[in-house]
């Protein structure tokens, strides 16, 4: 009788997991059917209905680099380019090395006028993959390391290619280690979304303002005082403004304000 009981206990699993793989696969086959929708209205110029179900996408399903990619082009050609730009960088966190991302976001800040300063070579290179490359790329080379080294202790290797060896490691260590916190930087940055902001002399309604900020331009935040921060942007200015006139690049769908 046991097995009869164990056989049920198994039977009901598996029905269990079918059920909730069948839910699983419904899901996904909804989420491309609405995928597929956004992308028909954005070709028909029905760009209200594409963002709509985009950003829909976005905050039930989860981001990806197409997604991101696909609503930055809706928002950019319906005119807000703050949430364009936004959209553009979120795309290339999760796909530094898209091409299309990359054109497509340099054409919206030339036409914009937002130009930038010149990148320095450095963080054009950590820009080539991203954090989540970076970390495992570092973590396998500390990974083979560490079996080499065990494996001098079983077998003889010449003391100079073990030297060599353990400094070229530590050397792509290291330039993977640097790789990563440029992309963590970038994780830090926000985007101005609203159109017009102004910069503040201090976090407080009515306070004096020494300009706008463009919408689209990328900031980081230095700190925080009610519902306004101090921000720095990507041409050395600085001054307050409120939480509603920027979104983090990285973030959590249920809140733009909070960074992952």
């Amino acid at each position: 009788m046991k097995w009869h009981k164990s056989a049920l206990v198994f039977l009901s699993l598996v029905m269990i997991f079918c059920a909730f793989l069948g839910t699983c696969l419904a899901a996904e086959r909804e989420n491309i059917q609405n995928f597929l929708e956004a992308n028909r209205a954005y070709e028909a110029g029905d760009l209200t209905r594409a963002i709509r179900i985009y950003e829909d996408l976005a905050a039930h399903a989860g981001v990806s680099a197409s997604l991101c990619y696909n609503l930055a082009n809706s928002y950019a050609r319906n005119g807000q380019t703050g949430k364009a730009v936004l959209e553009y960088e979120r795309a290339l966190l999760l796909a530094p090395g898209n091409a299309d991302i990359h054109t497509n976001l340099e054409r919206l800040r030339q036409a914009k006028g937002l130009f930038q300063k010149d990148i320095p070579w450095w963080q054009k290179m950590g820009g080539l993959l991203g954090l989540n490359q970076w970390t495992v790329l570092a973590a396998i080379i500390l990974l083979a390391l560490a079996l080499f080294h065990l494996g001098t202790l079983r077998f003889a290797v010449l003391r100079r290619f073990s030297s060599s060896l353990t400094a070229a490691c530590l050397l792509l260590f290291c330039l993977c280690s640097a790789g990563g916190a440029i992309q963590y930087r970038n994780w830090q940055q926000a985007v101005i979304i609203a159109p017009d902001a102004r910069l503040l002399l201090s976090p407080f309604d009515g306070a004096g303002s020494t300009g706008i900020i463009e919408e689209g331009r990328l900031i980081r935040i230095i700190k925080r005082h009610d519902s306004y921060a101090l921000i720095n942007d990507e041409n050395g200015r600085s001054g307050w403004v409120p939480d509603s006139s920027f979104a983090f690049i990285a973030m959590t769908m249920a809140d733009n304000k909070k960074p992952l």
